[in-house]
């Protein structure tokens, strides 16, 4: 009946890229698959695997509404489940876009799978490796210009950058003018299936995670009309008025891939040439996007699964517990922020690094230990498209 099975992680729930851009209804059967080594083999945040759970299981729905036969199966590991989905459809060959992961890519390899280039992201892994391959030090600058080149983005004919600069990081350190109004965020609509998988984790949801694809280009809409124009100015800003200030809260989005960067950038552009925001902010986001997003996730695959080995600084001290629990401190300046990740999973980059990873440095602290050595997952960030928004 099907030629083959089409396994989607929960981390490409795209149905336009990948695998699925050439998926037939008729033909393919599509298998996501919950393991327990993904929701319990870590400390997870309630919040983040919440996101990640009830995206993949709403992502299944939208599937089947779209005539095609899927499975979300719950299974032990990725293979044990990919094992089930054979017994009921026999032994197709299974096709998915290359693993996130250096782990996964090697033991879906080893039990068969068959890959599709991951254009989840702008640049691929061997676009990135042809460019870090004949640079003599890794400059995230010296890449971000050549991708505004590359994309034809805030750029003239000639590869001159728009208004005369590449960054306008100058003009964007600015603190919020006192009784500055923030602009409200979205509560999205919460679910019958948001609260089962919220009963499954121990999390109830208030709507500041949207875990549809609907939500997700909700959330982008609601950023280029309310939050876009002011981004660059207080975007290296911290204040106790407001927990997101003008940052998009569009990363866990793009990481999960409910929404892919090019549809962030163009409505991004259009406003900028619409005269509905300055260069200033239009830049700085772009930037985090197809800068500082695409470079991260190049660099992990270019320098390899040895890198995490690596230990340059002989970090070895133990994570303090006021890093794990806000309750530990009392420090305003650290304690608010652990805070703000205890209870959505989030805070933007520079109370992260500016706060709590400058209070580390100056006691000592010259790294932070691998996630199974310290209870972090609870506390790891969906990180805002690399560091920023």
């Amino acid at each position: 009946m099907f030629d083959r099975i089409i396994y989607v992680a929960h981390d490409h729930l795209n149905r336009e890229r990948g695998a699925l851009k050439t998926a037939n209804p008729k033909t393919d059967v599509v298998v996501l698959i919950e393991s327990k080594r993904m929701t319990e083999g870590r400390n997870w945040h309630p919040a983040r695997l919440y996101f990640l759970l009830s995206s993949a299981r709403h992502f299944a729905l939208e599937l089947e509404h779209a005539r095609f036969t899927v499975r979300y199966i719950q299974a032990a590991t990725t293979i044990v489940g990919l094992t089930e989905a054979r017994k009921e459809f026999g032994d197709l060959p299974i096709v998915a876009v290359e693993a996130s992961s250096h782990r996964q890519l090697a033991q879906l390899s080893d039990y068969g799978v068959s890959w599709v280039k991951n254009d989840l992201f702008l640049t691929d892994r061997e676009l990135f490796s042809a460019w870090a391959g004949a640079q003599k030090t890794y400059v995230m600058e010296n890449f971000y210009r050549a991708q505004r080149n590359r994309l034809g983005i805030l750029v003239d004919a000639t590869g001159k950058p728009e208004a005369g600069r590449w960054n306008f990081d100058a003009e964007n350190r600015l603190p919020p003018p006192k009784n500055y109004s923030w602009p409200p965020r979205i509560q999205h609509a919460v679910d019958a299936l948001d609260v089962e998988v919220g009963a499954q984790v121990g999390y109830e949801s208030d709507g500041t995670w949207a875990t549809t694809r609907a939500g997700a280009l909700n959330q982008l809409s609601h950023f280029v009309e309310h939050h876009l124009a002011g981004f660059g100015p207080y975007e290296d800003a911290i204040t106790s008025e407001d927990w997101s200030l003008h940052h998009s809260l569009l990363s866990p989005y793009l990481n999960n891939g409910l929404i892919h960067a090019e549809e962030v950038i163009a409505p991004v552009l259009e406003a900028y040439r619409a005269g509905r925001a300055p260069i200033e902010s239009v830049e700085a986001f772009i930037r985090q996007v197809i800068g500082w997003r695409e470079y991260i996730n190049g660099m992990y695959w270019f320098l390899g699964e040895d890198y995490r080995n690596g230990n340059g600084l002989n970090a070895h001290s133990p994570l303090p517990a006021a890093l794990t629990d806000s309750a530990k401190t009392k420090m305003n300046c650290v304690k608010s922020v652990v805070a703000d990740v205890e209870k959505r999973a989030w805070t933007h980059h520079i109370p992260r690094r500016w706060r709590a990873a400058n209070d580390q440095a100056l006691r000592g602290r010259r790294g932070i230990p691998e996630p199974h050595d310290q209870p972090l997952q609870r506390l790891r960030l969906q990180p805002e498209a690399a560091h920023r928004r």
